[in-house]
């Protein structure tokens, strides 16, 4: 940073954000300054459009102190920093006070750090305005006292002067030397990096520890810098945004309230910077690094020769270490919960014993105060030489004592009450479970990956990548190549038979199918009212005759319409008859769409949980079992298992036959089990019956009827403007 001028990028949301800088020679004796000036407060020009959230302030910040090596870029956000800001306050760690005065533009300010233990002031920070001093030594924390600090500058819309030396920019009362004069053998000088870097791409099945791996690689690699829309949520967080919720661990939700941030410009931003900024970088996208198109948007991004691209893939069944680790961490998480739980009884059983002690004392306090009273009583009745009287109030005291409960309590008592609360004085050590032992990754309640639509539009293209697409090196962190790729292929399979298409929209073809089906159910129901209004007269029957066909074979008959006398095959169908050959043809065509609108042989079925989304995604209506006074859509399913069932591990939905040329099979469906229902309720089986409530048509309001309004007519003495008095009667002709 010596000599340098630090600048703020204010575009795409980067005005919102505090970015940072480290020297590389920190202190770690002596007593050392370095100097800041702002020379620019900028105010970016920013669009109200689509701003309704709050933006951090102040607008302009800087932040001048120390950190440790490895420590977070931006002040404030680890334990491992100390540091003034511009608004006045000195951090320590986390912690943040005010100490100091305020300091703005063209202001040289000065930052002293004393780690001489023979100084009074020893591992202390100091604060300098033009040469005077505008805070008191704040102490360094005490994690910070035997590592070496560098100087850290962070700062939001302005642009700084850095100067660590030779030459001071201004005087102070006493003598410090600056930085850059410093004794060697009280710095030191990390290491710059240099010559080749590395771009690295962790690719992992979702939800099987895609984010725990990677924490415990970065905290073995501390240097590497990771690109994700998480670490910029954090880095959000740390500049003054409140962390909105929703969205998965791969793309957090932005709905900052920001127009600039919630279009992702930031990301846009960040993509477009970071190859110009020599770094080890990590970039971690569960669902990009899965596909191929996108690996290679990546690898396009870092074409210079300076950067190796690698890949490391991390699939199959998780090594022992990381288990372990996983392991140590849930049983972390489970404690500070836990002893968050712990703490909180233990406040609320403390504040009921001290409203208890207090209760006691009050009863205490008011039975001396009567004592007291009835003591002065006594005694002003015997200095008034009231010898009855004192006798009428000792027996009346007498018996006041009898009637009283006794407040007195050994204190011993008390003691134990209070001490013997049944917590103890330290929270509870936890134990994993059998099930949390056995654990391999985290469960999916903490959160998914990937959000389902993004997951539903993406599956089919993931694959395990190779060097050919441009990798300088693959790397196989649990299983083998050929293992990581067949066990990424049968992840594949099973999950599109568990997860819903978010995106798919039925086809052409179902709507033709779902128009020509109504103008035949529409006309199968207009021939019945006719058949029903006009039936033909009944013959005469003779003992000779045979059986009527119709009872004995219902798929013989050819013309569903005209069973031979006129009677079309539907001709006694109720609601709920309808409705259930509506359900037939309607689940039929559900299934028989689904299939070639997905186009997947490994999706040939639709799940069980997802038939209710699937139907009012074709439909544009809901299921509704509680029509039929059923429960679940498997309990509808079953009225109609002649056209579809349930079946299979994992349950789908199924169709009995297929290519059906005629929708006339549903008809002698239901009319077949009309007649099955019809037989059994004769027979006396009350269960055969159907209870059906057909849907209501909504009720129509009659409209209010047309008031005639009376005609107006002007008061008496009424006068229009120089008119003179207003004629009286009615208005006509443009007239009275």
């Amino acid at each position: 940073m010596q000599g340098k001028v630090l600048m703020a990028l204010t575009e795409g949301g980067m005005q919102y954000l505090v970015a940072g800088a480290r020297a590389s020679v920190g202190m770690k004796a002596g007593r050392y300054m370095y100097e800041v000036k702002i020379i620019e407060a900028l105010n970016p020009v920013e669009s109200t459009q689509g701003i309704h959230g709050r933006t951090p302030q102040p607008r302009q910040l800087v932040r001048l102190g120390f950190s440790a090596a490895g420590s977070s870029l931006v002040l404030g956000e680890s334990d491992e920093c100390a540091y003034f800001d511009s608004e006045g306050n000195f951090g320590s760690g986390k912690l943040k006070k005010r100490t100091s005065q305020n300091f703005t533009r063209d202001q040289v300010i000065t930052v002293i750090l004393n780690l001489d233990p023979k100084s009074s002031n020893a591992y202390t920070m100091s604060l300098f305005r033009e040469g005077a001093r505008i805070a008191e030594p704040q102490p360094i924390p005490q994690c910070l006292r035997d590592k070496p600090l560098y100087p850290h500058i962070c700062f939001r819309n302005v642009t700084v002067q850095v100067n660590m030396g030779p030459q001071v920019l201004r005087s102070l009362p006493f003598t410090c030397r600056m930085l850059q004069s410093a004794a060697a053998a009280d710095v030191v000088e990390s290491k710059e990096p240099g010559g080749i870097f590395n771009v690295m791409l962790p690719v992992a099945v979702p939800d099987e520890g895609t984010f725990d791996w990677l924490d415990d690689w970065l905290e073995e690699n501390p240097s590497w810098v990771e690109l994700s829309d998480r670490k910029l949520q954090q880095w959000a967080a740390s500049s003054g945004l409140a962390k909105p919720k929703g969205g998965s661990l791969d793309k957090p939700s932005f709905s900052y309230g920001i127009g600039t941030l919630e279009d992702l410009s930031l990301q846009k931003v960040i993509n477009s910077i970071a190859a110009t900024i020599p770094r080890n970088y990590v970039v971690m996208e569960v669902r990009g690094n899965l596909v191929a198109e996108e690996r290679a948007e990546v690898l396009k991004r870092f074409s210079l020769p300076h950067f190796k691209k690698s890949a490391m893939v991390v699939m199959g069944k998780p090594l022992e270490e990381f288990k372990d680790r996983l392991r140590a961490k849930i049983l972390k998480e489970k404690q500070s919960k836990s002893d968050n739980e712990w703490k909180l009884k233990k406040a609320q059983r403390d504040q009921a014993k001290q409203m208890a002690r207090r209760q006691k004392e009050l009863a205490e306090m008011r039975r001396k105060a009567e004592e007291s009273r009835k003591k002065l009583l006594e005694e002003a009745l015997k200095k008034a030489g009231d010898e009855s009287k004192k006798e009428e109030v000792k027996a009346e005291n007498a018996e006041d004592a009898k009637d009283e409960p006794k407040a007195e309590v050994k204190e011993e008592e008390v003691k134990q009450e209070e001490d013997d609360d049944g917590m103890g004085e330290e929270p509870p050590k936890v134990e994993l479970t059998e099930e949390e032992l056995n654990v391999e990754f985290r469960p999916k309640a903490a959160g998914s990956d990937i959000a389902p639509g993004a997951l539903s539009k993406s599956i089919a293209n993931f694959t395990v990548p190779e060097e050919s697409e441009g990798f300088d090196a693959v790397e196989f962190v649990w299983e083998g190549e050929a293992e990581s790729k067949e066990y990424l292929k049968k992840w594949i399979m099973e999950a599109k038979q568990t997860m819903r298409i978010e995106d798919l929209q039925p086809s052409k073809y179902f709507a033709d199918k779902v128009a020509q089906w109504q103008k035949l159910f529409q006309d199968w129901q207009a021939k019945q009212k006719t058949f029903k209004a006009n039936p033909p007269a009944k013959k005469e029957k003779k003992d000779t005759d045979e059986p009527e066909r119709k009872v004995l074979d219902i798929f013989s008959i050819e013309d569903v319409d005209d069973m031979g006398d006129g009677e079309p095959l539907y001709a006694n169908f109720a609601a709920e008859d309808w409705a259930l050959l509506q359900m037939r043809y309607e689940f039929y065509l559900l299934q028989e769409c689904f299939k070639k609108d997905v186009d997947d042989p490994d999706r040939l079925d639709i799940p069980e949980v997802h038939i209710s989304f699937y139907f009012t995604k074709y439909f544009k209506k809901t299921l509704n079992p509680q029509a039929f006074s059923l429960k679940t859509v498997n309990d509808l399913v079953d009225l109609i298992k002649d056209t579809v069932i349930i079946s299979g591990d994992p349950a789908v939905l199924t169709a009995n036959m297929e290519n059906v040329d005629s929708p006339e099979i549903f008809v002698k469906f239901t009319e077949e089990c009309r007649r099955d229902r019809q037989r059994r309720s004769d027979a006396g089986d009350e269960t055969a019956k159907l209870k059906y409530a057909a849907p209501s048509a909504p009720a129509i309001r009659p409209q209010a009827p047309i008031q005639s309004w009376p005609q107006i007519r002007p008061p008496a003495g009424f006068k229009a403007p120089g008119k003179g008095a207003a004629p009286v009667g009615t208005w006509k002709g443009g007239k009275w």
